[in-house]
C-alpha cells in the first residue's frame, strides 16, 4: 500500500515543483521583473531638458531633432549637464526609445529602452563615453 501512496505523492510533488519553475520563468520577463539599467534611469539625478521628440519611421534624430540637439551642444559646451528623450519606431512597428545625457564633467551616456520591441531583448541597455567628440558620442 505504500508504493502505491509514494508514486502518487512525488507525482504531485514534482507537479507542484514544475508549476513553480514555470512561474518563476515567466516572471524573470514579465512586468515585475527587475531591469539594472532601468533602475539606474529612474533613479538618475534629473538634468535639464532639452526636450522630447517622437520620430517617424524613416525621420532621424539629426535631422528632425536640429533644435533639441543644439541644446545638448550648449550644455556639453558649457558643462552643465542635459537630457534629450527622442522615440523612434522599429520597421516593424515598435516603438524604441533612447535617452541622450550630457554630464556636467563632458561625459555622454544613452540609455535606450527596447521593451516594447517584440524582435529585440526587451531590455534597457547603456553606453557612454567620457571624452566624446559630439553630444551624441557614446560608444568610444
Amino acid at each position: 500500500m505504500v508504493s502505491s501512496v509514494r508514486p502518487a505523492f512525488v507525482n504531485t510533488l514534482l507537479g507542484a515543483v514544475a508549476c513553480v519553475a514555470l512561474l518563476a520563468g515567466c516572471a524573470e520577463r514579465g512586468p515585475l521583473a527587475s531591469d539594472p539599467v532601468q533602475q539606474r534611469w529612474e533613479s538618475r539625478a534629473s538634468l535639464s531638458s532639452c526636450g522630447s521628440l517622437r520620430l517617424q519611421q524613416g525621420e532621424s534624430l539629426e535631422v528632425e531633432g536640429k533644435a533639441e540637439l543644439a541644446c545638448l551642444e550648449r550644455a556639453l559646451d558649457s558643462g552643465r549637464g542635459a537630457e534629450l528623450a527622442d522615440e523612434y519606431r522599429t520597421a516593424e512597428g515598435d516603438p524604441v526609445t533612447n535617452y541622450y545625457r550630457v554630464t556636467a564633467y563632458g561625459s555622454t551616456q544613452v540609455y535606450t529602452d527596447s521593451t516594447q520591441d517584440a524582435f529585440s531583448d526587451r531590455t534597457w541597455s547603456f553606453a557612454s563615453c567620457d571624452h566624446p567628440e559630439s553630444m551624441l558620442d557614446a560608444n568610444c
